[in-house]
């Protein structure tokens, strides 16, 4: 009797301690399970995934996240009439720019160009892909740093092009350096461009007259540094910090003016996903806050245009400094947010002398 008592209880308890062991397997499942949606949820939320520096050669630079390429710097002459992005897009997102498109094919997806110097066309190329101005550079030098940010320095200088053997004297010579911040969390991050130029002559800079001047036409008054955006870039919104002074001089075409804005933004939808690039001219430039934007079907296009007021003229031994920041960024900016931006590119970093 007694040993059976002691036979059921033995039974209960191995049943009960089975329960609590099965119970306890459960909320350690049910742990790990919880734990793996975390960071698959913070892996989605956080699109920076192992950075990689891709160097082909001296003169093509990219950084790559999760074997895909964030940005590519290329500065090869042999291919290229002028350095430029290609990709640029968030950590883990789309392309934001478009190169050579068929109805400008000298648009380098984000690049810098003059349009004029002394008379010499610097922007527009012929069908071999080369400019009456000639944009010459020295191998970039660089600094690729683990975080993923980087210092690209490189020397250019402009000339018109000799048809003879002997290359024509420069004009204008130019240090540049761009740069690039590290990866936000959501995979955001900017370019800082400074760019110090020195005439070596007298140099006049100059952009195609604008309606009002003689020979104006509505789309005058670009040069610069610019922004193609992809064709793929969808329901298209401009935002500007400031609205007080903008004139839209062709309606069908979408070609306006902008004045004293300190920062301007283009930004869309790529597969369902909202993405920007917003540019930031330094306050302390010369003619900071002159705007050249199109935004139409198919050409979304961004340019600080340094001479849309007028021609820019340097005297031999004269230096002039141009500074952006440009950014890159998951959603759409607001004007507050095109501020807050722009105060901060402000504050981060003091005026050069």
């Amino acid at each position: 009797m007694r040993y059976n008592i002691m036979k059921t209880f033995d039974r209960s308890l191995i049943s009960l301690l089975s329960k609590k062991i099965s119970f306890a397997a459960i909320i350690v499942a049910a742990m790990v399970c919880f734990s793996g949606y975390v960071h698959a949820k913070k892996a989605a939320e956080n699109p920076v995934q192992p950075l990689k520096w891709e160097v082909k050669s001296e003169r093509q630079i990219a950084l790559l996240s999760g074997g895909k390429t964030v940005w590519r710097f290329h500065a090869d002459p042999a291919k290229n009439c002028k350095p430029y992005f290609d990709p640029l897009g968030v950590v883990g997102g789309p392309s934001l720019v478009l190169p050579k498109p068929a109805d400008h094919p000298w648009h380098l997806a984000h690049w810098f160009s003059w349009k004029y110097i002394n008379g010499v066309n610097y922007w527009e190329e012929d069908k071999r892909g080369v400019a009456r101005g000639e944009t010459f550079w020295e191998t970039p030098e660089k600094e690729l740093r683990p975080d993923g940010s980087a210092i690209i320095t490189i020397k250019l200088g402009y000339r018109p092009r000799n048809k003879k053997s002997t290359p024509a004297s420069f004009l204008l010579k130019e240090q540049r350096t761009i740069a690039i911040s590290a990866p936000a969390p959501d995979g955001s991050y900017y370019l800082d461009w400074t760019q110090l130029f020195t005439a070596e002559k007298d140099v006049k800079l100059d952009r195609t007259p604008i309606p009002g001047e003689k020979g104006g036409v509505s789309f005058g008054g670009y040069a610069g540094l610019a922004v193609r955006f992809s064709n793929k870039l969808k329901d298209v919104r401009t935002v500007l910090t400031n609205t007080e002074k903008v004139r839209n001089r062709d309606r069908e075409h979408a070609f306006v003016d902008v004045k004293g804005a300190e920062g301007a933004e283009q930004n869309g939808v790529i597969d369902g996903k909202e993405y920007g690039i917003a540019i930031f001219p330094h306050p302390n430039i010369p003619r900071s806050g002159d705007w050249y934007i199109i935004q139409q079907k198919n050409f979304t296009y961004l340019n600080p245009a340094f001479l849309l007021s007028g021609p820019f003229t340097l005297k031999a031994g004269e230096t002039l400094t141009l500074r952006h920041r440009v950014y890159v960024h998951n959603g759409r900016w607001d004007k507050e947010t095109l501020k807050k931006a722009a105060l901060d590119y402000t504050q981060t970093t003091p005026a050069k002398k």
